[in-house]
């Protein structure tokens, strides 16, 4: 799914259905990350990967260069809630919740930070009189691109369809994606594989996989230390001695994680403090799929956001442009995220509907 061709495939998909609004290579790249997102489950292969060519198609459609970036890197948040997202998937392997479950309920909310984000290019469009793009395709040339995206977008309904229906496990889910992507690679790219190509994505694979064992099984240890030492009971009781209400300890433990998620990776995160809140959720009868996308989101939001968000940097990285730049564009984008975040804490039934519809809410 790397290389270029595929990754304007996309892009053309999401300017068919809404380029030509006003603002419409905003609602193009929001739209073409919420599709990516579906197959690649991370908010740094986004900006990393799509992010370039997102940035350059803004910026030669008349759009200031701080917010092309600035909206990439916000609209990259969308990867790792929406199905096959790889931090919800952590998440039920550290839990033992329903990774299905789990899946199905980031699906919502992934769509609903899209539709936000959609509504501030909206009023930013209207302010800034950003451009139309107002290229005529030809009925076939839509057509094409439509066929044509079809394939790639196939990949999250596998790989969901395959976990639900049973089919296969999370861990092998994996292993049909990476079979399904190497295939479209040979389709499209007519059997011609680049070996030095091969060899890097095997390395950073190899690479990103130990290092999440290494965390993992570290939590176990340092899991097995806090049960020991009785610090979930601990935190339990600090919580409730703050405020006795499910909704206040909601809104606190949301503030710890957005102030937590602003000075680590999502990962690391999730290993070293779900042991740690899963008790609480337990205590206040929330449902652990609820409760496992409302961490997920909240550390997934500390991507985007400064000192230390992952994707800040790489998107900074990527333009060159000094981060505090593009934060003034990202702020109203974040406080976006932050709505949705608060709106799917106290509905909880936006994030189990999915779930509960198909029977995974056990």
């Amino acid at each position: 799914m790397g290389n270029p061709s595929n990754r304007q495939c996309f892009l053309n998909f999401a300017n068919v259905l809404v380029g030509r609004f006003r603002g419409g290579l905003g609602y193009v790249n929001v739209l073409a990350s919420m599709l990516f997102g579906g197959c690649s489950g991370s908010a740094i292969s986004d900006v990393a990967g799509l992010g370039p060519l997102e940035m350059k198609m803004m910026e030669k459609g008349g759009y200031g260069k701080a917010f092309s970036v600035a909206l990439t890197i916000s609209s990259s948040i969308q990867g790792p809630i929406i199905p096959p997202s790889i931090p919800l998937v952590l998440v039920g392997a550290v839990t033992g919740t329903s990774i299905g479950g789990l899946l199905l309920g980031g699906a919502i909310p992934g769509m609903l930070v899209g539709i936000a984000q959609g509504l501030v290019i909206f009023f930013i469009s209207k302010k800034r009189e950003f451009p139309r793009f107002d290229v005529a395709v030809p009925l076939i040339e839509i057509l094409k691109i439509i066929l044509g995206g079809i394939p790639f977008l196939l990949m999250p309904f596998i790989i969901l369809g395959g976990i639900i229906g049973g089919v296969f496990t999370p861990t092998e889910a994996s292993a049909v994606a990476v079979a399904y992507g190497f295939l479209l690679i040979l389709v499209y790219r007519r059997g011609r594989l680049e070996i030095n190509s091969l060899i890097e994505v095997l390395i950073r694979a190899g690479t990103l996989s130990a290092a999440i064992l290494m965390l993992s099984g570290s939590s176990n240890v340092f899991g097995w230390i806090l049960a020991t030492e009785k610090i979930p009971d601990m935190f339990v009781r600090l919580l409730f001695s703050i405020t006795d209400s499910a909704n206040g300890v909601l809104l606190i433990i949301n503030i710890f994680l957005l102030v937590w998620g602003m000075f680590m990776d999502s990962l690391p995160a999730i290993l070293i403090l779900v042991p740690i809140l899963f008790p609480v959720a337990e205590t206040l009868h929330i449902h652990p799929i609820h409760f496992g996308v409302l961490v997920t989101f909240n550390l997934v939001i500390g991507l985007i956001t400064p000192p230390y968000g992952a994707a800040l940097f790489t998107g900074s990285i990527v333009s060159r442009i000094p981060i505090e730049k593009i934060v003034r564009e990202m702020l109203p984008f974040i406080v976006a995220s932050i709505c949705i975040l608060l709106l799917i804490t106290y509905v909880p039934g936006i994030v189990m509907y999915f779930p509960k519809l198909l029977g995974l809410d056990k």
